[in-house]
């Protein structure tokens, strides 16, 4: 993989994998902009969500550019620039009980967190990856991802992100 190929970058995955990290790496080391779809969920970050049809629209500006980084696990937000991207990172922790610990240890990190929105956040998590509750028969991250799956390059620990970083 050559730095030259890589103009327009889909990071999506497992929440606290490292996605926001990640992508900001790469917009140094690449000098390509970055966005979150947090950016275009949310109004006002964590707690007014913007209108759907509003959103979609202002990241489709986005996926028109001709060079970008979009991170999140908003499937809506992602969808747009699946077909335009050049490669797809997919970070995904192997178990949950690795992903709830990092959850947790947020918790601890972030000024505007909350024990509730932490266990809210690890139930989430759990019900996206297996399908359950709210989350019955709604796509994964991998179900969303899988046409294109010889554009994706999954990463599975925070030493394949780095390899992965030092290799461009």
């Amino acid at each position: 993989m050559t730095k030259e190929i890589l103009n327009k970058i889909l990071i999506v995955g497992d929440a606290g994998r490292g996605k926001s990290t990640l992508a900001q790496n790469l917009s140094k080391k690449l000098g390509i902009p970055h966005y979150s779809t947090d950016d275009f969920y949310y109004e006002v970050k964590f707690t007014k969500v913007r209108d759907r049809p509003e959103s979609i629209s202002k990241i489709s500006e986005v996926f028109k550019k001709e060079k970008w980084i979009v991170e999140g696990t908003t499937e809506y937000l992602l969808e747009p620039g699946l077909h335009s991207a050049d490669i797809i990172i997919h970070l995904k922790y192997k178990n949950i009980p690795a992903q709830w610990t990092v959850i947790f240890k947020r918790y601890f990190q972030r000024e505007n967190d909350t024990i509730l929105g932490s266990l809210k956040l690890m139930r989430h998590v759990l019900y996206k990856k297996y399908g359950l509750g709210y989350r019955k028969g709604k796509r994964t991250p991998s179900i969303l991802i899988e046409p294109r799956k010889h554009e994706v390059i999954t990463l599975s620990s925070f030493k394949e992100i780095n390899n992965f970083l030092n290799s461009l």
